[in-house]
């Protein structure tokens, strides 16, 4: 003990960036999404790999501070994205193999790490074993109503043949499972108990309101019946669903007992970046405790799941280009909410990319050739990538940096992830107050130094704030954290 605490000074004292010890969360809060073809390479195939992903956890938990992890999907599939599964219990040989991920996986679960994967329930590939026995309407056997298929048109099928069409509202690549099918949801269960059992900690829900056509009662009647077989598996398994529609929608799915993203709250349109461009902190700060109430209302249980963008969103550094303080306070609002909070890989360090989602889903930059991916083929993005993982170690002012202190206090206070927060007036619109148990987490919204009057001490000062007298000063687009007297 005497040594390491030693050696933890003298890191302190020499100013290295990596001096400062990690905080080991309460509760397993901050997910990092990876695209893992883009992530990093193993091998030298110039796709990002299993193998890629286990050796860059110390950089995603120890350096950035995030105790989970989401993977987009890992099946054999014949699209770069793969979200048309050909085998639902194997790994792409491209991205390794099962041996590969079971040590990704033990691992994790030996650093108490949560490991989350991608299921693609609402569809699986054109060429998947069940399609091929299905369509064969005279021999489809037990496999005759995985799929729904019609002989006359209907919008969202398309044509098998000229007497046929299949459901399949995406692409033809991907047809529609038909979820009422006993035997689709026996395969769903033996799938999701084959991942549980290899120590996978949660699923992330594919396109959840197109599992019955965007009727929520159905969606929710099923959900519900996935998570409670999923929950008699692992109790403690964390599922979390994309709804990509209107919020009064997804807080009714809350009923189901999953989470769901906040899409209302990320993206270049949601009320996360309107609120800091108009400098509308209070109104956001009740607008979230509203609508994390509502939540609750629906089931007591209910954690938000919050991003700022993901692999179907262009990336967030555009959102504020070239204004690196709103991107940082952007970080810090997002991540310093109530719930489970996701980091998109390179959003960290402001990587850009925007149109088509291949163009989401460039390689992580990590300021070297050693680990570069090539990326998905059909990527055409021809912006100028200045920033890398290296270079924005070494910037202490650095997005990078700011994300690492944003995650290192919301670990060290439980409150935060878990706290049922309230807004709170500090009698200026362009503060946003929320109050979880003792703690207030404040964002300064306006470039203006602001400050905060009232009976309050600062708690943590790691983001902003100094105390003058009997006021707590805070600079333009800072934070801080402070308690009540």
């Amino acid at each position: 003990m005497i040594k390491k605490t030693l050696l933890v000074l003298i890191l302190l004292l020499s100013g290295c960036s990596k001096s400062v010890e990690p905080v080991e969360p309460a509760s397993n809060s901050v997910f990092y999404e990876i695209f893992v073809g883009s992530f990093y390479d193993t091998d030298g195939d110039g796709m990002g790999d299993l193998k890629g992903v286990e050796m860059k956890l110390d950089y995603i938990q120890n350096e950035l501070g995030a105790q989970g992890i989401w993977l987009m999907p890992i099946h054999p599939s014949p699209s770069y994205h793969k979200y048309d599964v050909l085998d639902y219990k194997a790994i792409d040989p491209k991205y390794g193999t099962m041996e590969d991920f079971d040590s990704l996986v033990n691992e994790m679960n030996d650093r108490g790490m949560t490991l989350i994967l991608d299921l693609v329930l609402n569809h699986s590939s054109v060429e998947h074993p069940w399609f091929k026995a299905s369509r064969d309407r005279d021999n489809c056997s037990d496999y005759c109503d995985y799929y729904t298929f019609s002989e006359v048109p209907v919008p969202g099928y398309h044509v098998l043949n000229n007497s046929l069409y299949y459901e399949s509202e995406f692409t033809d690549t991907m047809p529609d499972l038909n979820l009422d099918s006993e035997g689709v949801r026996n395969e769903i269960k033996d799938i999701t108990k084959f991942w549980v059992d290899k120590g996978v900690g949660g699923f992330r829900l594919d396109a959840t309101t197109h599992f019955y056509a965007n009727n929520t009662e159905k969606n929710i009647d099923f959900l519900k019946w996935f998570s409670d077989y999923a929950y008699s598996l692992n109790p403690d398994l964390e599922i979390v669903g994309e709804a990509w529609t209107a919020s009064s929608i997804v807080s009714s799915m809350f009923a189901s007992n999953i989470s769901f993203f906040n899409f209302g709250l990320a993206q270049n349109s949601g009320s996360l970046v309107k609120s800091i461009n108009r400098e509308k902190g209070y109104d956001l700060a009740v607008m979230m405790a509203k609508y994390q109430a509502s939540l609750r209302e629906i089931n007591p249980k209910a954690i938000d799941s919050i991003f700022f963008s993901n692999h179907d969103q262009g990336r967030s550094a555009s959102y504020f280009a070239n204004q690196l303080e709103k991107q940082k306070l952007a970080a810090s609002i997002y991540l310093l909410l109530p719930g489970n909070a996701y980091i998109y890989y390179g959003e960290e360090i402001g990587m850009i990319g925007s149109g088509k989602d291949e163009n989401k889903r460039l390689p992580m930059l990590w300021g070297e050739s050693k680990g570069m991916t090539f990326g998905p083929s059909g990527s055409d993005y021809d912006g100028e990538m200045a920033m890398d993982l290296k270079s924005e170690e070494k910037d202490k002012n650095s997005l990078l940096n700011h994300y690492k202190k944003v995650t290192r206090v919301r670990n060290q206070y439980l409150e935060i992830s878990r706290g049922e927060a309230s807004a709170l007036d500090l009698n200026d619109p362009a503060l946003f107050a929320q109050k979880m148990g003792d703690i207030i987490v404040v964002h300064n919204f306006s470039n203006e130094k602001k400050s905060i009057e009232g009976s309050y001490e600062i708690v943590d000062k790691t983001l902003g704030g100094t105390k003058e007298s009997d006021t707590i000063v805070l600079e333009g687009y800072s934070s801080v954290i402070i308690k009540e007297n």
